[in-house]
């Protein structure tokens, strides 16, 4: 009987995705990820990019975008709904980066396509947060945002060919012409009322948000809490889990994806043992791993995907150090498919953990601090290329990411919130706990001491208290209390 209904959950949460505002967004941080896709290929196939700077502009335009967006919230108190405006200058500076590739000025190209894709990873990954219920589909609503983004980075991957940089940038140009008329259609949609993507599926929060009361600091959230006896007030942990479990996860999630050491001999491999060069093969791994993390997610907790993946990657990290010869490097190509795969399950943890556990004011601004996190391990995994020794390179990076794994799985199990409404999750964050009151009592003995005293039935009267909740009242008026008050003693 338990199967039917989760199937019809699954299917509740499958069609909240089906509106134009949440598919279109989906479709901006698929091409955030095809961009990078064809950084990427140039960055570790092609191998022509140290001389230049490309993450550095993208992470920096990513902070001054959130500073910004930031003293705007600030300012007016509440959330404005600005993403998809946002996105719109994401997608135009993509745009002006495909039309450079089309020119075959790839240098100039890919700093126009870093700021363009970092400029939608924010804003998507922000809507697609603010868009979730409270019914706890937030982890595998961002987990199907993170494998959309990760299936556009296998794409471009495959599609990139530096010899033919026109055709690369025709299908950007195309793609990037698509999603800005889509944008300006909902926009269109918007302002006719016929769609309203200036809203969230959290009633808690839009009430919050309407009255301007989202931004509030914590002194006067509390003080909304004094003299409850149903909530418990301790310390706040927000910060905590926010800066410690974030940073974890963020770089568990990053040290073994663009580590080249993992990519050289996953291609090796794969020329031992399919017998062909396949160099998409990491990225295309990668992806349908993030597409099992978020079937997985719509059925199970984050903390259970998180410690039972986490094992699994470890155990396989292990297994792939014994096995591993310079001679056949095809016995570790099963290992390391599995790898990615567990990579990609892994993947959304991070962003999940920086948009709901951190404060509201700053939720962008964590976000981007650990994309650039990412860029930065990225950019600094570049320099395993002149390790001269593959083995020690290899057990370096394993080690790295064996301490990070093990460090990162008690801390989400102990600091990471059940996931629910985000004002739920924030007041749990900030020490408001709601207090386990005892069931209501519908014995006769707890509820009226009055039946104790052998009372004739005429003269009580049932008065409905709950819904499995009666009280006998007794005396039924005033009149009966002067014609009983003689002969009653108690």
């Amino acid at each position: 009987m338990r199967l039917p209904s989760m199937v019809d959950n699954v299917w509740k949460r499958f069609m909240a995705v089906l509106s134009l505002p949440d598919l279109l967004v989906l479709g901006c941080l698929w091409a955030s990820g095809f961009s990078l896709g064809y950084y990427a290929k140039s960055a570790y196939v092609y191998d022509n990019l140290w001389p230049h700077w490309y993450a550095l502009v993208g992470g920096l335009g990513a902070l001054a975008l959130t500073l910004g967006w930031t003293l705007r919230k600030h300012k007016k108190q509440q959330y404005s709904y600005d993403h998809y405006y946002i996105i719109f200058y994401g997608l135009l500076c993509s745009l002006m980066g495909s039309c450079f590739m089309l020119t075959r000025q790839l240098a100039v190209s890919y700093y126009f396509s870093y700021v363009g894709l970092s400029v939608q990873y924010l804003a998507g990954f922000s809507y697609v947060s603010l868009r979730c219920d409270a019914s706890g589909s937030r982890p595998s609503r961002i987990a199907l945002a993170n494998s959309l983004y990760a299936g556009g980075m296998a794409t471009g991957f495959v599609i990139f060919n530096e010899l033919e940089p026109q055709r690369s940038g025709l299908i950007a140009l195309g793609i990037n012409l698509l999603l800005l008329c889509l944008v300006c259609l909902n926009e269109l949609l918007h302002h006719t009322g016929c769609i309203n993507y200036k809203e969230s599926r959290d009633l808690v929060f839009n009430l919050l948000n309407e009255e301007k009361m989202v931004f509030l600091p914590r002194q006067a959230i509390l003080a909304q809490f004094v003299d409850r006896t149903d909530y418990q007030l301790k310390d706040s942990r927000q910060w905590l889990v926010l800066i410690l479990g974030g940073s974890l996860v963020c770089l568990q999630k990053s040290c073994l994806l663009f580590s080249p050491t993992y990519m050289q001999l996953t291609w090796s491999s794969t020329v031992g043992y399919l017998q062909q060069t396949q160099l998409y093969i990491p990225f295309v791994l990668y992806s349908a791993g993030t597409s099992f993390g978020a079937l997985l997610l719509m059925r199970y907790t984050p903390k259970l995907v998180y410690l039972l993946f986490g094992l699994i990657q470890m155990t396989l990290i292990v297994a792939l150090l014994c096995i591993y010869s310079d001679e056949q490097s095809e016995h570790c190509f099963l290992f390391l498919c599995l790898i990615y795969i567990t990579m990609g399950v892994l993947s959304s943890q991070g962003i999940h953990w920086l948009l709901e556990c951190s404060p509201f004011l700053h939720t962008e601004l964590a976000l981007a601090t650990g994309f650039v996190l990412q860029l930065c391990v990225m950019e600094g995994s570049k320099y395993e290329s002149y390790a001269t020794d593959t083995w020690i390179a290899l057990i370096i990076v394993s080690v790295i990411t064996l301490g990070l794994t093990t460090l990162a799985i008690p801390v989400v199990q102990w600091l990471q919130p059940h996931s629910a409404s985000l004002v739920d999750v924030r007041n749990r964050l900030l020490g408001i706990r709601r207090q386990s009151l005892p069931p209501e009592q519908t014995q006769f003995w707890h509820t009226n001491h009055f039946l104790a005293h052998n009372k004739p039935a005429n003269q009580l009267e049932s008065v409905q208290l709950g819904r499995s909740r009666v009280f006998q009242q007794y005396p039924i008026s005033g009149s009966d209390i002067a014609e009983n008050h003689k002969g009653d003693k108690f």
